[in-house]
């Protein structure tokens, strides 16, 4: 932490009002906080609307880029070999993308883990409230668009094959997690939020952030609705938290973990059938 170079020094202080008691009276002293003033004890967010600098437009250029065009124009399975697996292929991304965002934006992530530090439970119970609601607006949503038998979103059966591509699945599920939840908030919220409210309104930034989030994992204009519930509330999270990029992880991470686990039980239930 930088510090003042106008401070006092320690010597010149003093160390209490009794101390540096005189005839004429006790020395100014900094007035006390009122009973019902609240004294913050809150982590400082990982994201601040302050400008970033040339060095940091380098590191988002050098992940932000490719992150984006590796969505817009799919995986480039031309470049792997013909053996590989897609499972194999999105793994070797992943890890990729996963090592640039620790190595470039990993001294802003972890310790914004310190917004946990109070009221934890609370917090994370908070999370899974929120959950909850998602899942049930998701679920209406969805039985707006398809009725009572919707199909099952290619994005979700994408992830569901490759869950069950053997001893690759289980690195797969690491993945959805844990190291893509890492990978998204930084881009989606960290960066083009926390980053871009320097140049525009957070609220305008964050509309931009929850559409690009669902657009992107959309492969038909149904699952842009789908995956906008979801997208609101990741965007809600992070910007309520004072834009902390760790609190919507723990989210992201939430909502993956509990969609991996059911996609197992429900595998485990089809074969005991």
């Amino acid at each position: 932490m930088a510090t003042d170079p106008q401070a006092t020094p320690a010597s010149a202080t003093p160390a209490s009002p009794v101390a540096d008691a005189s005839p004429q009276g006790p020395a100014a002293t900094a007035p006390l906080p009122l009973p019902d003033e609240a004294v913050s004890s809150e982590a400082a967010p990982a994201s601040s609307s302050k400008r970033p600098t040339r060095a940091d437009w380098v590191r988002i250029a050098i992940f932000g880029i490719p992150y984006a065009v590796f969505f817009l124009v799919g995986v480039p399975t031309w470049i792997f070999p013909a053996s590989w697996s897609l499972t194999a292929i999105n793994i070797g991304l992943d890890t990729i993308l996963l090592i640039m965002v620790l190595a470039f934006f990993g001294r802003e992530f972890f310790p914004a883990f310190t917004y946990l530090r109070t009221r934890p439970v609370r917090k994370i119970a908070l999370l899974l409230g929120l959950w909850l609601l998602v899942v049930i607006v998701q679920a209406s949503v969805r039985f707006a668009l398809y009725g009572g038998n919707p199909p099952v979103a290619e994005n979700q059966q994408q992830v569901i094959n490759a869950l069950h591509d053997g001893a690759l699945g289980l690195a797969f599920s690491f993945f959805v997690t844990v190291g893509v939840p890492v990978v998204e908030e930084i881009f989606y919220r960290h960066i083009l939020i926390g980053k871009l409210s320097a140049y525009a309104p957070t609220w305008f930034v964050a509309t931009i952030s929850a559409a690009l989030f669902a657009y992107m994992h959309s492969h038909q204009w149904q699952d842009f609705f789908s995956y906008l519930p979801l997208s609101i509330v990741l965007t809600l999270v992070y910007v309520k938290s004072g834009k902390n990029v760790a609190y919507s992880w723990l989210f992201h991470a939430l909502n993956n973990s509990i969609m991996v686990i059911l996609m197992f039980a429900m595998q485990g239930a089809l074969q005991n059938v």
